[in-house]
């Protein structure tokens, strides 16, 4: 009997790390690709909001993060808007990514 119970321990232990590995790898699949729009590519020192929450305009395309944070600034400098932030996005449209001003 302890025969077999020490060769039930491997397969037991095989199944476990499976199954933390499959949960791991769901996760990783749910979570959203490094090089997706998020809050950290927002201005510098500006607010984390989100811009799809309160009233937020949306300018653009721009080819590249350093125009459009260009052209926040430049807005930001003039009065245009008090906060910016920008997103890189995909363009269904264009089936390519782009950088968006968001403007508050």
């Amino acid at each position: 009997m302890t025969s077999r119970a020490f060769r039930l321990g491997p397969v037991v232990a095989a199944v476990s790390a499976g199954l933390l590995l499959a949960g791991a790898a769901g996760a990783a699949v749910a979570a959203p690709p490094e090089d997706s729009p998020s809050a950290s590519s927002s201005a510098s020192g500006e607010s984390e909001n989100e811009p799809v929450k309160g009233h937020w305009d949306k300018h653009g395309p721009y080819s590249d993060e350093s125009s459009c944070r260009r052209a926040g600034e430049e807005g930001k400098r003039h009065g245009d808007w008090h906060s910016y932030q920008c997103r890189r996005e995909y363009e269904q449209s264009s089936y390519r990514y782009a950088w968006w001003l968001y403007t508050h």
